[in-house]
């Protein structure tokens, strides 16, 4: 694993975006050119390894829906599969059993299942729900996620 100021990419759910950056030594893509990261090659199944198997269907179904807001890149990282348009709006990060996903909005929603958020930026906030079984990737959620979809990439 080296470090170097670049972009990201990875492989494609749909065709990638118009504007950005590929990093050449890790294929990552990014959206400033010479974005500052860790160039690491890694399959996203390889987080699913070892693991229970529902967290590849969560997985799934997430894909499934975000790939119905527009083009997505999946990028897989060392400690999950960032899931971008422009910039990442959804950050997966496979546990033991279950699996916690990160999103960016620009105001907090205090509902389950939200279980924490935090501000980021003065236009940002985090928020994290953890997802425990498919059935949890329910249309509230997909809301959610493509309304950060559409406000991390309008920008």
């Amino acid at each position: 694993m080296s470090t170097r100021k670049s972009n990201q990419s990875g492989s494609k759910a749909s065709k990638p975006p118009e504007k950005g950056w590929t990093c050449p030594d890790c294929g990552r893509l990014f959206k400033n050119r010479n974005q500052e990261h860790s160039c690491i090659r890694i399959n996203p199944e390889d987080h699913f390894v070892g693991k229970e198997p529902h967290l590849k269907e969560i997985y799934e179904a997430l894909l499934k829906g975000v790939t119905k807001f527009g083009d997505v890149n999946i990028s897989p990282v060392k400690n999950g599969v960032m899931l971008k348009g422009l910039s990442t709006f959804l950050a997966v990060k496979p546990k033991r059993s279950w699996v916690d996903i990160e999103f960016i909005l620009a105001e907090p929603i205090n509902e389950y299942p939200v279980h924490k958020t935090f501000r980021y930026t003065k236009g940002k906030v985090a928020h994290f729900v953890r997802l425990e079984h498919p059935k949890d990737v329910n249309k509230k959620l997909l809301r959610w996620l493509g309304e950060s979809f559409r406000f991390i990439n309008s920008g």
